[in-house]
């Protein structure tokens, strides 16, 4: 038997412990207070929120844009076809990818979630004032490294298509 190794004082400097523990408390409530009900993992929720973030494009793209697994992103992108929430069709500029769309029905579940999940946020957030929020999102994306811009997809679009209406993916 022995003692604590590390000093309190290390972990408390010990940034991922923070940010691990508000991302699992966040992942816990949407979990419960959403998806459940939509049986819905949040891991599929993450790819479904991906394609309605970016517009059809392929799971390489999400994986070098999110935090998503690749072989994760895969499995979740089957479930998802099952469910019938995206579709997948040949990308036309590579032949070796799948390009995922959302069908109907997925932008409805998006269109469902997308509300309730910014609320269970929120829930979180709300404690800060809006400067508060605001240095936070600026120090995340500061260590996260350059983040995608909000106005588009600049960067590496190749197999993306970007919708910016609803009608633009229903039309898909």
């Amino acid at each position: 038997m022995h003692g604590a190794l590390i000093p309190s004082e290390e972990i408390d400097n010990f940034v991922t412990l923070r940010a691990r523990k508000f991302t699992s408390s966040v992942r816990r409530a949407l979990t419960r207070d959403v998806l459940q009900s939509e049986n819905l993992a949040v891991l599929e929720w993450q790819l479904l929120f991906s394609i309605a973030r970016f517009g059809s494009c392929h799971v390489a793209f999400v994986t070098k844009h999110t935090s998503i697994d690749p072989a994760h992103g895969s499995r979740a992108a089957t479930a998802l076809e099952k469910m019938g929430l995206i579709s997948r069709r040949e990308d036309p500029k590579n032949k070796r990818r799948k390009l995922m769309s959302l069908t109907p029905s997925g932008i409805e579940t998006v269109e469902r979630i997308w509300p309730k999940a910014k609320q269970v946020t929120a829930n979180f957030t709300n404690k800060l004032s809006p400067e508060d929020l605001e240095e936070l999102k600026r120090l995340l994306d500061l260590l996260n490294g350059a983040p995608l811009t909000t106005g588009g997809l600049e960067d590496s679009q190749e197999g993306v298509e970007v919708f910016n209406t609803r009608e633009n993916l229903v039309a898909e």
